[in-house]
This record gives structure tokens, C-alpha cells and sequence, in this order.
């Protein structure tokens, strides 16, 4: 029995649509980012939201690890040690408008050994080291004079944030270009053990802005933070706190993207005389995302900007997401 051309096109059709709806640019919105400030990682620092990433019934869910090396050294303080993380949650689309999270969070101190690496990338490109070849490598070590009577050293394995951040997120205004969302995470954090035992409750409000057309995707965030008014980290924090983000994507090819991220942080130190911990901490962080059907592997490096000695020196991140949809 012949079958004529005209019958044929809706099957040859079905998945050439198929695809095209599995291949939306942009669609995982900012990376999974977060500042790594020795005093941020220690309480709760807000993630970019990106108000046009869900639609009705959609559920992003993400694992991510992160290795990070501290080098801080100043005559008010030194911090040098590496810590690393994971963090798993997911966001989901209640409806068109309003979306829930949760993501659980475990920081650590572990040696990842990336004194060596930051050493030869400094020197290839002529970079000042910065004190780091003055002291032996794979150190852990923290001492701030004025809060401590000795330095604390050798915690390899000591938990630095064990945490549960509860997320809702309501849009405000949206159109074709522009969106405007506003978000409160509930976070609670502790540690038993170690030298970074803590128990905390924070929250944070959060503003988000989205802006798309065609290859290209911005993402601002501007929130505030409330913490107990406790120590964090040997330091007396303040019990307010801004942070604030902008993210840019590009569409490079239909599964790569370009994503480029620049974090700002209040300073959280509440005492005076703390140089660089009193001084707000700027961090840049560039990223590639390959993108499957309805899955993507993000790889991103984060470092430190304008104030060296308050953040993290260099920080790599790879992250898995995937959405489910509702049909």
C-alpha cells in the first residue's frame, strides 16, 4: 500500500518539534553560584534567581561540588586552608508565578592541593605570589590577633556549614524582555563539632531582575541578609548584610553556553580594625555550560577581585542540573 508524501509530514514532523522544544536556549538561567568569602561561607549567602527559568509544573533539581583554597594573609589576620563543598537541592514551578526551593548545603575542610596549581599559574603570567612560597604548602591554618589567643591549625576534616536553605519566590511583573521576581530564604545551619561549631537561623529578602532576547540572558539580584549577631568564623559579625549579583549568558553554539558572573558582598566583620574583612568583597566568576535534551554540566573557576586579601583565592565548581516537565 502506498503512502503518500502529504501522510508523512506530520510523522516526519514529531520530532523535529521534539527536539526544538528540548533544545530552548538560556533555559537553566545563572550558574550555581555562591561568594566564597572566608566570612560569607560561614552563614548564608544568597543565590542569583533568574524569574523567567520555570514554567508551570517544572522542577530544576542540581548537584554541584566545589574546591576552594583560602589565602588571606594580613597583619590583622591570616587565613590559609582549603575548603571544599556539596550542595543538591531543586526549585519547582508551583504555577506561572510563584516557585518553591530547597537546597541542602556541606562545606568542609579538606586539602585539595591547589597551593601547587595557584603557584604555577601565578608564575607563568607573572602574577605576585603574594607571600604564598614564604610558608609551606597544604596548610590550614587561621589566626586573627585581636579575637584569638593562638592560631588554630592543622583541622583537616572539620565541617565549616552543615545547611538547609528553604526558598519561595514570587513574580512581581513579566513580558516578552524584562521580569521582576522577589524571593525570602529561610536558612538554618549547624555544626556540632570541629572548630567551626556554630548553630545558626538567618534570612535573607532577595529582588531578582531578568532580561532576554535571542542568544543573550541577564540576571541581576540585590537581597538582605539577617544573622544571629554571633561570632562566624573567630569574627564578631554584623547582624545585616547586603549582597548583590549580575550574571550574563550567552548562546554560544544550540548546547554550549558563556556565563559570566560578578559577586558583591557587604563586609560581614562587625568590629573596626580588621583591614580587608572590613571592606566589601568583589568576586568574578566565569563558566561554560554543555546543555543534553533536557539536562546540563556546568564547570565554572571563581576568584577573588579589587580586595584580595577577603575572599577566597580561586575557587572550581562543576554542577549537573536536569529539569523534569509537567507534560
Amino acid at each position: 500500500m502506498a503512502i503518500s508524501r502529504t501522510a508523512l509530514m506530520p510523522l516526519l514532523w514529531l520530532p523535529i518539534a521534539a527536539q526544538a522544544e528540548n533544545t530552548d536556549p538560556l533555559r537553566f538561567g545563572p550558574l550555581i553560584a555562591q561568594s566564597q568569602a572566608p566570612l560569607q561561607t560561614t552563614g548564608l549567602t544568597p543565590i542569583l534567581q533568574d524569574p523567567f527559568q520555570l514554567k508551570a509544573g517544572e522542577t530544576d533539581v542540581f548537584a554541584s561540588v566545589a574546591i576552594g583554597s583560602v589565602w588571606a594573609p594580613s597583619q590583622e589576620y591570616s587565613f590559609d586552608y582549603y575548603h571544599n563543598q556539596f550542595m543538591g537541592g531543586f526549585v519547582h514551578a508551583l504555577d506561572e508565578e510563584k516557585r518553591v526551593g530547597v537546597w541542602l548545603q556541606y562545606r568542609y575542610a579538606a586539602n585539595n592541593r591547589l597551593d601547587g596549581l595557584t603557584e604555577k599559574f601565578h608564575s607563568i603570567f607573572g602574577i605576585d605570589q603574594n607571600g604564598r612560597t614564604e610558608v609551606d604548602e597544604d596548610r590550614f591554618y587561621i589566626y586573627v590577633p585581636s579575637t584569638m589567643d593562638a592560631p588554630v591549625e592543622d583541622f583537616t576534616g572539620d565541617p565549616l556549614l552543615s545547611a538547609i536553605n528553604l526558598y519561595g519566590e514570587q513574580t512581581l511583573y513579566e513580558d516578552m524582555h524584562h521580569a521582576v521576581s522577589a524571593g525570602v530564604t529561610l536558612f538554618f545551619n549547624r555544626v556540632s563539632h570541629g572548630v567551626f561549631a556554630n548553630t545558626s537561623f538567618e534570612q535573607s529578602a532577595q529582588l531578582n531582575y531578568g532580561y532576554q532576547r535571542e542568544k543573550h540572558r541577564l540576571t541581576a539580584m540585590v537581597s538582605l541578609v539577617h544573622r544571629p549577631d554571633k561570632p562566624q568564623h573567630f569574627v564578631e559579625v554584623k547582624p545585616w548584610g547586603v549582597n548583590a549579583g549580575i550574571s550574563y549568558q550567552y548562546q554560544w553554539f544550540s548546547h554550549h553556553e558563556l556565563i559570566g558572573e560578578y559577586l558583591i558582598s557587604q563586609d560581614k566583620a562587625a568590629g573596626a580594625g580588621l583591614g580587608e574583612l572590613n571592606a566589601l568583597v568583589h568576586e568574578f566568576a566565569l563558566g561554560y555550560r554543555y546543555l543534553f535534551d533536557n539536562s546540563a554540566i556546568e564547570l565554572m573557576a571563581l576568584e577573588n577581585m579589587f580586595n584580595h586579601d577577603n575572599s577566597t583565592d580561586i575557587v572550581f565548581n562543576a554542577t549537573f542540573r536536569h529539569r523534569f516537565c509537567s507534560r
